[in-house]
């Protein structure tokens, strides 16, 4: 029984996501016409490695999925069941001419894989279409495997194609900022930044030096501290974004206040927005407003909370009655983040304190999965605006 919804007058799914078997997809979008037949070889493929890892499913969006005759992307992610399966670098291939993503998320990650989801359901410009959900194990009829894979990760959708070669489409995920704390040299770099580069993205460090911890008793300083790190991060935005690429922050410690900060400065549109936002360690206040800054100022953040972090502890609860110190300070890294918004993803782990967050372990099967579903989620908000704004101007 066809279980997949015949396509809209605009030649896309409906909208949502709507389950198949590997079959019914293979007859529905590989076997239309000749153009599409040259890609089923390479969806096999990626249907026996997804079917070995024990994939729960396989999520499918792109042109592929529309009434093209000859889609030019295929947009992949392959749902694991734990995070620990997921290879640590996604692959983009061309397979006869055709752009293929293939992305990797899991099911113990439910806030990842959603986000996966509503990343294959927007197309070009904001246009929400439907999503491809193959299961594996469909009760009708289960996927077999045609032949096993190599134990190399994902070799096996990379042999044995006719016209296929690996490529780089100069297609940056975006640029990664990453801001150190204080009494530090940054050198959890040296573990994120091949990560991250591996993966596409263009890493800027913000090194400010050692820095001891009167900075926090300091209102000068700390202002001087914010006006440089507003100039550095302009400065990154007009050398690395000038073909849209977007600006997403890993911030440590003391580098929580300066984007923190940065941001309360600002009451419109500031001059540099952000796509995505990491703080671990934070020492912002827990009240900190970020449904304020939702949309205009950044797109998504997420909030590593540790309740064993020794130095975050020390922060005053109420900063407003220290001497010196700003409201803006506060205990956001062992107690969350109280006011509620859409965009804030808040996680505990009581394994991490103030400065064991940041390693391979993470960075891999945490934060990079988290950075590449969410990499279109400025455009997403950007289209909510618009939308929002067209919608009031019509009352």
């Amino acid at each position: 029984m066809n279980r997949l919804p015949a396509l809209t007058s605009k030649g896309f799914l409906p909208t949502g996501t709507h389950v198949c078997s590997a079959q019914e997809f293979i007859e529905r979008f590989c076997l239309v016409n000749e153009k599409r037949k040259q890609i089923r070889k390479a969806f096999v493929d990626i249907l026996d490695f997804s079917n070995s890892r024990n994939a729960v499913c396989v999520l499918i969006g792109g042109s592929y999925v529309t009434d093209k005759e000859d889609p030019h992307d295929l947009d992949v992610v392959i749902v694991l069941q734990k995070k620990e399966h997921i290879p640590s670098k996604p692959e983009r291939l061309v397979l006869d001419g055709r752009r293929t993503d293939i992305m990797f998320c899991s099911i113990d990650e439910p806030i990842i894989a959603s986000s996966f989801v509503r990343l294959l359901s927007y197309a070009r410009y904001g246009h929400e279409v439907g999503v491809v959900q193959i299961s594996l194990n469909h009760p009708d009829k289960p996927w077999e495997t045609t032949h096993e894979p190599d134990d190399e990760t994902f070799e096996v959708i990379k042999r044995a194609y006719f016209n296929r070669h690996l490529v780089d489409l100069n297609e940056a995920p975006g640029v990664l900022v990453t801001i150190h704390g204080l009494m530090s040299h940054a050198d959890w770099n040296a573990s994120l930044i091949p990560v991250a580069n591996s993966q596409g993205w263009i890493v800027a460090p913000y090194i400010y030096g050692f820095t001891t911890p009167d900075i926090l008793l300091n209102k000068g300083k700390r202002k001087e501290a914010v006006d440089l790190f507003r100039d550095w991060i302009f400065s990154i935005k007009e050398d690395y974004c000038q073909n849209g690429e977007r600006i997403s922050v890993i911030a440590h410690s003391f580098g929580t206040y300066l984007i923190g900060a940065y941001l309360n400065g600002f009451e419109e549109f500031p001059p540099v927005n952000f796509n995505t936002i990491i703080l671990t360690g934070s020492i912002l206040n827990e009240k900190y407003d970020w449904e304020s800054c939702a949309g205009f100022k950044v797109a998504r953040v997420r909030n590593e909370i540790a309740p064993n972090d020794q130095w975050v502890k020390w922060m005053p609860k109420k900063p407003a009655e220290w001497l010196g110190l700003d409201p803006l300070f506060g205990q956001a890294g062992t107690e969350g983040f109280k006011s509620k918004s859409e965009i804030l993803t808040q996680v505990s782990n009581k394994i991490f304190d103030h400065n064991n967050v940041i390693k391979k372990d993470v960075i891999t099967s945490m934060w990079m999965p988290f950075l590449n579903s969410n990499k279109h989620a400025g455009d997403e908000e950007d289209y909510k605006r618009i939308m929002q704004k067209i919608k009031s101007e019509n009352l």
